[in-house]
């Protein structure tokens, strides 16, 4: 081989690899787009705390239930890693207990029935086949539910809530299913105004009557609980004769409620306290 032909040569392998080396520079720069992006939700409520984790592959013109997701088997609930629930609290799922944890998502899709698990493992990929039993921690089925509106990408969230008891939704295509889910919030809410009420202070009393107050809970033991923090304080004000007010009217006592919110009117005409005011003469008109 000639010396140019050499050269010429050389030169041709070292722009094959310099384009390459370009290419493959480019591609880290640029990177992957993903198919299944994943998701992180976040939700506090009442003394639980909800994480969900998981990836979210959108419909691109396939049929889902049925054909890319067989029916009555089990299915990641997702795509890539597993989808992952975690509480920092108990919960309840048909009234069995759910230890706080993090968990699995797992789902049998069927035309007309889902099962839904929770399962304790939650690094694996796929489904892991078979699944050990002493790692399900929890199976219910549910029925799934026709939705008008199509969802492009799949999706898991919490739905409607109270302080007592939320709903986890999951979608895709035109599917919803929804696993009811209720929080400890009333047992640990118990047990924290028994640890408190054993050596309380007035805040205790007051919160504890609010408590019952708002939860539409004990309204008798409320009741007790704000005259023993108007008891502590050494004064009844009318932000604890508001409480005691609201109290007697949900335990029907109207003639006691009345003179209480007339004690309570006079308190806030002291300290100028305008909504508060109007707040009491709403109550009073609607007495007799």
């Amino acid at each position: 081989m000639s010396t140019r032909k050499y050269i010429l040569s050389i030169m041709r392998i070292s722009s094959i690899i310099f384009i390459m080396l370009l290419c493959n520079v480019t591609y880290c720069q640029i990177g992957r787009l993903h198919l299944s992006p994943r998701q992180h939700v976040t939700q506090k409520i009442a003394l639980t705390t909800i994480d969900l984790d998981f990836s979210r592959p959108a419909i691109r013109d396939r049929v889902i239930f049925g054909e890319l997701v067989p029916f009555d088997q089990y299915w990641r609930t997702g795509a890539n890693q597993n989808s992952t629930i975690e509480f920092d609290q108990d919960v309840f799922i048909e009234n069995q207990r759910v230890k706080k944890g993090k968990y699995a998502i797992l789902t049998k899709p069927g035309n007309e029935s889902w099962e839904f698990i929770l399962y304790d493992e939650i690094d694996n990929w796929d489904v892991p086949s078979p699944l050990d039993s002493s790692k399900i921690i929890i199976t219910t089925s549910i029925a799934p539910v026709t939705v008008p509106i199509k969802r492009e990408v799949f999706q898991i969230e919490i739905g409607d809530f109270t302080n007592y008891a939320f709903d986890l939704n999951i979608y895709w295509e035109h599917t919803k299913v929804t696993i009811p889910i209720a929080l400890g919030t009333k047992e640990a809410m118990d047990k924290k105004i028994h640890h408190h009420l054993n050596g309380p202070q007035y805040s205790d009393y007051y919160l504890a009557a609010v408590y019952q107050l708002e939860s539409g809970g004990e309204y008798e033991k409320g009741l007790e609980w704000i005259n023993k923090a108007m008891e502590v304080a050494g004064e009844r004000g009318w932000w604890n004769l508001m409480v005691k007010t609201k109290l007697l009217l949900n335990l029907g006592r109207n003639e006691e409620a009345k003179i209480v919110a007339k004690e309570g009117l006079v308190s806030a005409n002291e300290e100028k306290r305008e909504n508060i005011i109007r707040q009491f003469e709403q109550i009073l008109s609607k007495l007799p």
